[in-house]
């Protein structure tokens, strides 16, 4: 009988132990998945934001004022950067159709490439190549002797086309590795999904407020704000209490957040 109660006390044990780590690892687990979260949909509203804010610079580069109008703002971004890529002459004062609108621009040379640039992600790509290396004798007045020269692909025309030139004594192929950075593989478009300000998952559908000062005497500043109040906190399992954060802004050019 002793033995039948020992037993129910250890499976009962058992139990709670097992629980007991269940709840552990939930009140660990579970905070950290949510953190990260916020922090993963923080990352990209901003990102956004700083999007939208670059492309008003190159609006206001173009025209000379900023517009609140978000389709107007990624079209002629985008139909200018395209315009002078299809033609790299197609600079100076310019006018532009787009639904129906004319826009008076100025398009300064090398606008496309600094557009195409910033609207992409840089991506490091690891390449091999293989140079292919020449020793060259060559004549020396000088000394009335033959000097032997290495030199690359690049070069070679040059030294078989000189007077003092006699022969190539040794072609090697040397291989080696580099570097570059590529801004197309990862380039992206203005598209009417970067107004929208990501606060969760559930929670997509508020755009950013995009505003023009003109306070200061006849200048004018551009700001955008992500619309995240305190409202959109949401109860994760009941105990548990996801927060997106405060809003935040980029006003002129300077973002209301610090950035490493």
């Amino acid at each position: 009988m002793n033995i039948e109660k020992l037993d129910k006390k250890i499976g009962v044990l058992d139990w709670l132990i097992f629980i007991s780590i269940v709840i552990m690892f939930i009140m660990v687990y579970v905070p950290q998945s949510i953190w990260a979260e916020e922090e993963a949909f923080k990352k990209e509203r901003r990102n956004r934001m700083k999007v939208i804010s670059q492309a008003e610079e190159f609006y206001y580069e173009l025209t000379g004022s900023y517009t609140t109008d978000y389709n107007e703002l990624f079209f002629l971004v985008e139909a200018a950067m395209d315009s002078l890529i299809a033609d790299s002459l197609f600079t100076g004062r310019k006018t532009i159709n787009l639904n129906n609108k004319v826009y008076e621009i100025l398009l300064e040379s090398g606008f496309e490439v600094i557009v195409d640039t910033t609207f992409s992600k840089v991506e490091r790509l690891k390449k091999n190549v293989v140079d292919t290396l020449y020793t060259v004798i060559m004549n020396n007045d000088k000394t009335s002797q033959l000097d032997t020269i290495v030199t690359n692909s690049n070069n070679i025309t040059k030294y078989k086309q000189d007077s003092l030139f006699v022969n190539v004594l040794q072609v090697k192929y040397e291989q080696r590795s580099e570097i570059e950075s590529n801004y197309l593989r990862r380039k992206f478009h203005l598209n009417e999904k970067l107004i929208y300000c990501p606060i969760s998952n559930d929670n997509k559908n508020k755009k950013f407020t995009l505003e023009i000062d003109k306070s200061k005497d006849d200048s004018q500043i551009f700001k955008i704000t992500s619309p995240v109040s305190d409202g959109d906190s949401e109860r994760r399992y009941g105990i548990f209490k996801y927060s997106p954060g405060q809003s935040e802004s980029i006003i002129g050019g300077k973002k209301s957040w610090a950035e490493n």
